[in-house]
């Protein structure tokens, strides 16, 4: 049977303000990336892609052993949008009924914080899951086939907030997820997790 969900790594970002590849920065021994696609895989709740763009070739050499498709945004230079986007279509193309988005920099994700956000999925599949944690409102996040369409056509680097709000409040449903507030994208966040 063909999972259900297609978890998207998205890993396509340039990381301007850390001044270095971002995916490749390396925390207790494992490059960000490796460590989110590990992540994504363990869970065991759905196939796993990266969406590549800025430094595909290093970020893909990291990878290329894990079970997991690699796509190759060509517009990543667009935003976080042409991503989703990427995303969106590959989820299509391969018949998911849902999506989950998952930024590669945030390194305090858990296995277990997406098999929550999964297990609240499941159980209505036609919502939109996303985590919560205080005023953070944001990815990861589990989006239903019916809103590829529209995802497909983000750009720029809003993300998906516009999909959400035109799906309104009654189609969203939150997970307490307090580990989806952290992210990398600062030389003095990189020293403080060394």
């Amino acid at each position: 049977m063909t999972p259900p969900l297609l978890i998207a790594i998205l890993a396509a970002g340039a990381s301007r303000r850390l001044g270095q590849p971002k995916q490749l920065v390396a925390i207790q021994g494992t490059s960000l990336l490796r460590r989110q696609c590990k992540v994504a895989c363990d869970a065991d709740i759905g196939a796993v892609t990266v969406i590549l763009g800025c430094n595909a070739d290093s970020c893909r050499a990291a990878v290329v052993d894990m079970p997991l498709s690699i796509h190759l945004n060509e517009q990543w230079a667009g935003g976080l949008g042409t991503s989703i986007a990427c995303a969106a279509r590959a989820a299509e193309d391969a018949a998911m009924g849902g999506l989950l988005i998952l930024h590669m920099d945030q390194f305090a994700i858990s296995v277990d914080d997406l098999r929550s956000l999964y297990k609240v999925w499941d159980a209505d599949r036609l919502k939109v899951v996303r985590s919560r944690s205080g005023s953070y409102i944001g990815p990861p996040v589990i989006f239903p086939a019916s809103s590829f369409a529209e995802l497909k056509q983000l750009s720029g680097d809003d993300g998906a907030k516009s999909v959400i709000v035109k799906l309104g409040r009654a189609s969203v449903l939150e997970v307490d997820i307090p580990s989806a507030m952290h992210d990398l994208d600062t030389p003095e966040q990189l020293a403080k997790l060394r």
